[in-house]
């Protein structure tokens, strides 16, 4: 379901979480709060947030996660890798900033597993170090 809250922002409800979206200029902004602990959780949000990538053509794109839920495991985050292909992320900027302290290694890890896939990503634990990464810092 969509709902528009003001005329820069769209939401859209997930099966256990929510996403705003906000634009400003060639910058998508994803602010995802919910549970998202399951493979099939953490795709289905990606797979909205690369819909509203690609149906806006920003370069660049800002994922604030305070989602909740388990860790994935590391066969589930190949598998969560392997899933973004194809959806429109290949040639956009991303910066991800996890708000859950329990997640970082796991959140380095997918890091990783998405530059090792040609992906233009980084993981942040502050939303302004991602900004500016957005903004001016190198690959």
């Amino acid at each position: 379901m969509r709902m528009e809250p003001e005329p820069h922002g769209l939401i859209q409800q997930g099966s256990s979480f929510q996403i705003e979206f906000r634009l400003d200029g060639s910058r998508l902004r994803a602010f995802v709060t919910g549970i998202a602990g399951s493979l099939a959780q953490v795709s289905e949000y990606w797979h909205l947030i690369a819909t509203e990538t690609v149906r806006t053509g920003v370069s660049r794109l800002l994922v604030v996660d305070y989602t909740g839920g388990d860790l994935l495991t590391a066969e589930d985050l190949e598998l969560f890798i392997l899933g973004l292909d194809g959806l429109g992320l290949e040639n956009v900027r991303c910066a991800y900033v996890g708000g859950n302290p329990n997640r970082t290694v796991q959140n380095e890890a997918t890091e990783i597993l998405a530059r090792e896939h040609g992906f233009v990503a980084r993981v942040f634990g502050i939303e302004a170090e991602a900004s500016i990464w957005l903004r001016h810092g190198a690959s």
